[in-house]
């Protein structure tokens, strides 16, 4: 006995460290697995939100134009980056009846990996002339 201890029982065994080994870096593959996961998650987001934005910015130039017969007129534009297509926002308008305009702006997007995705805004516009 040495120090209070029976010899061969101070420290861990190789095999106790080969398996700690191999623990850890399964939760590392883990780790790094999640975090490709979440930068990817993270950019679609981006594009989500700027497909939104320009939604919206397109609905808020055309809220005025609504109530007018002669320019509530349908339409679509393509919004470039370089020479590539990023987005392109169409909008509608239909008689919702009793003095209201229902306008719809579509905007189709490049999300990832060329996967187009959609989003869609809808409002009415109530047209007091």
């Amino acid at each position: 006995m040495e120090n209070g201890r029976k010899t061969g029982e101070a420290g861990f065994t190789i095999i106790e460290i080969m398996i700690a080994v191999v623990i850890l870096a399964v939760g590392l593959l883990g780790l790094t697995t999640t975090s490709g996961l979440v930068t990817r998650m993270i950019g679609r987001g981006q594009r989500s939100e700027i497909a939104s934005i320009l939604a919206l910015q397109r609905m808020e130039r055309m809220r005025p134009l609504a109530c007018n017969p002669a320019r509530r007129v349908a339409g679509a534009e393509t919004l470039m980056r370089g020479s590539q297509p990023v987005a392109r926002v169409s909008w509608t308008f239909a008689d919702a009846g009793n003095n209201s305009i229902r306008m719809r702006v579509v905007v189709d997007f490049v999300a990832s990996a060329n996967r187009v995705r959609t989003e869609t805004m809808e409002t009415s516009i109530i047209c007091l002339i």
